[in-house]
């Protein structure tokens, strides 16, 4: 008699059950495969679409800022459409999901960045970002100061900044004053004979090893400054007549002098060459106090034949200035130690504003504009209690300049350069010739770090993240860069 299996049915019953199960887990797993790929898929979306503001956002911003580039304002903005046109309103702006914020900082007097922001919420509700920055140039600006953008924004440790390269002039040559165009430096010098070069181009292409190209003897005492606009360099001279002196660079192993001007209705032994700076066709060069006036506005639209166009009796030393647009910004010897004055009429030069820097008399050497905010830096003078040799002033209204914050150094204040939120220093300081500051607070700047040279820094240039500091000494070249 043939036995019966009873566990068959039971096992098959314990099969369909598990069966069962897998079907249901699978089901389960794809229900949450398919509505977990959709969220995905939203929130892929969305990101594309916030690229999309981003981008907008961008290209909008940059045409505003380009159309009223001394109008806009650092800090956050949004973007709306007024009155017929696009303008930046408020902290931010709202588009569907999105919202938007247009951040603006001022990098130096002609280049702003921009970051735009987006933020929206995902499905479930958690906060999601997108940023988008860019830099932006006023290049009519650029080109009125001949061509010079100053590169690339900072990056790198500051803090702990290092020598890249040097260049030696020679025994007896002394550096006065540096500009950077391209990384081709054009250095004024002081020889100690007068047969001695007082000109001289290196190519820092390598800015590790950093070469002279020429040399030229202008034929004086020395220049004592120089701006380089296009392809030529124009330099103040160290002398009573051809104050003016125009060096032909376009070919770097071989300059030459296309014209020496003397200054009209200028003399006495204060009537050299002290500081100088081109904008727009235009020379502005300024000598120490003589008999007659101090600066001088010289028309190079034709490098080989400058014009005299007009003169203002300044009464004091002008050893630094700055010129954007019609307005000229001038650092002097007097008790006001910065003098803005409208030039748009150069026959009729007329004062606009003055700033007295707190603090016994001391010269104004050097200024810098960026954005709306002036530096000012001066010289030590009097008992010293009480001076800052560093100002930044707001010259948002010429008419009344305002002091935004200064900082003690205790040491002449030779140069500076201004990149986003460092301040570059050459100073007298026997310790600390090359100083950087941090400045995004002007009301309390803070000190960074410095570099002891062997003699007194005169002259700073910024282009890419380095730079170029003068020395008064044969070791007259020194290019510096972040770690």
């Amino acid at each position: 008699m043939k036995k019966e299996n009873n566990n068959c049915g039971g096992q098959m019953l314990i099969e369909a059950l598990i069966g069962l199960a897998l079907l249901a887990l699978s089901i389960s797993f794809g229900v949450i495969l398919v509505f977990g790929g959709q969220d995905i898929i939203v929130d892929r979306i969305n990101s594309l679409d916030a690229g999309i503001v981003a981008k907008e956002g961008v290209e909008t911003a940059k045409a505003i800022i380009k159309s009223n580039w001394s109008g806009t304002s650092d800090g956050n903005h949004g973007i709306v459409f007024s009155n017929g046109s696009w303008q930046l309103s408020g902290e931010s702006d709202q588009s569907n999901i999105y919202t938007r914020v247009v951040s603006v900082e001022t990098i130096d007097a002609n280049q702003k960045e921009i970051t735009v922001t987006i933020t929206w919420p995902d499905e479930k509700n958690r906060s999601l970002q997108y940023d988008l920055t860019t830099l932006v140039t006023n290049w009519q600006e650029v080109s009125a100061i001949g061509g010079d953008t100053g590169g690339g924004g900072l990056f790198g440790d500051w803090s702990n900044p290092r020598t890249l390269g040097t260049v030696d002039l020679g025994p007896g040559n002394s550096a006065t004053d540096l500009d950077v165009k391209d990384k081709i430096v054009h250095i004024s010098a002081e020889a100690s004979a007068s047969s001695k070069p007082d000109f001289f181009i290196v190519d820092a292409t390598n800015g590790s090893g950093p070469v002279i190209k020429s040399s030229l003897d202008v034929g004086t005492k020395g220049l004592n400054a120089l701006d380089a606009a296009g392809n030529y360099v124009y330099a103040a001279n160290k002398n009573v007549t051809d104050q003016l002196v125009v060096i032909d660079v376009s070919n770097i192993n071989a300059p030459s002098v296309v014209a020496s001007f003397s200054l009209p209705g200028v003399s006495g032994t204060g009537a050299v060459g002290q500081s100088i700076f081109y904008y727009s066709n235009r020379v502005y060069i300024a000598t120490k106090k003589a008999s007659g006036p101090e600066l001088h506005i010289i028309d190079v639209s034709n490098p080989g034949n400058p014009i005299a166009l007009g003169s203002k009796e300044i009464n004091a030393d002008v050893n630094g200035i700055y010129v954007a647009g019609d307005i000229a910004y001038i650092a002097n010897s007097e008790n006001e130690e910065l003098n803005i004055f409208d030039v748009s009429d150069p026959s009729s030069i007329i004062l606009l504003g003055k700033y007295d820097a707190p603090g016994d008399s001391e010269d104004g050497k050097v200024v810098q504009l960026a954005g709306e905010k002036l530096y000012l830096g001066r010289l030590v003078g009097g008992s010293h209690a009480d001076h800052h040799e560093l100002h930044i002033i707001d010259v948002s209204s010429s008419t009344s300049p305002q002091n935004l914050g200064s900082q003690d150094l205790a040491v002449d204040f030779n140069d500076l350069r201004v990149r986003d939120h460092l301040a570059f220093l050459g100073t007298s300081d026997p310790n600390k010739e090359f100083q950087v500051w941090n400045i995004s607070n002007p009301a309390s700047p803070s000190f960074v770090s410095s570099f002891n040279f062997p003699q007194v820094a005169t002259g700073i240039d910024y282009e890419d993240n380095l730079v170029y500091v003068a020395v008064r000494s044969n070791d007259a070249l020194r290019i510096i860069t972040s770690q």
